[in-house]
């Protein structure tokens, strides 16, 4: 049998021929839209049973086009600080055009549909008491100054060059909150992010 001998000069040779078409890819160039938005309410009622509930709602990006909306609500006994029931969930990644941004910092929230799973607690133990589906829907205005901060970078992990820059504005925020049609005062804080990251190999 006849044996074949490929000089090992030729090997390096051979990698750089496979790999050129990698190497010779064009820049891969990605931008978008991020956004953030929090926003908490505390309401109390007075009486023999006096109670507050928190109720936090969260709304951020996970894509430039789809969000992710989670409500959370915690009712305890102002007398006892015993906690009587608990509520959380999230949606699915659902349209970014439920979250709206305007020039003057105004945000909205659409009507959401949230799945949550409800907790009640009595003296000794609590236990879970299913899930339930609430709507959810929020608009808030900055009060006092609008936040702005830029910046560019590069960074490299060894084996692709990201080329980053981004422009951002904050702001604290007050509004309204409607939870199943009962609406609550509500303060927080949202943030809006442009992006554009440029990915060479």
């Amino acid at each position: 049998m006849r044996r074949f001998v490929v000089p090992i000069i030729v090997v390096p040779m051979l990698l750089l021929a496979l790999a050129a078409p990698a190497l010779a890819a064009p820049p891969l160039k990605e931008s978008g839209t991020s956004m953030y938005f929090s926003s908490y309410s505390s309401v109390c009622t007075e009486g023999r049973s006096s109670t507050c509930t928190d109720t936090s709602l969260d709304v951020f990006s996970t894509s430039p086009d789809t969000i992710v909306v989670c409500v959370s609500t915690y009712t305890y006994s102002t007398r006892t600080y015993r906690t009587i029931s608990q509520e959380s969930g999230c949606t699915d990644e659902i349209s970014s055009d439920a979250l709206t941004f305007t020039g003057d910092f105004t945000v909205s929230l659409a009507d959401t549909s949230v799945t949550v799973s409800e907790v009640r607690c009595g003296p000794r133990r609590c236990t879970e008491s299913g899930t339930r589906t609430i709507t959810v829907s929020a608009s808030d205005s900055a009060v006092g100054e609008i936040f702005s901060s830029s910046g560019r970078g590069t960074f490299s992990d060894g084996t692709c060059t990201y080329r980053y820059s981004f422009s951002d504005q904050s702001a604290e925020l007050a509004g309204t909150m409607t939870i199943d049609d009962v609406t609550m005062d509500q303060s927080g804080w949202g943030s809006l992010s442009q992006y554009s990251v440029t990915t060479r190999c």
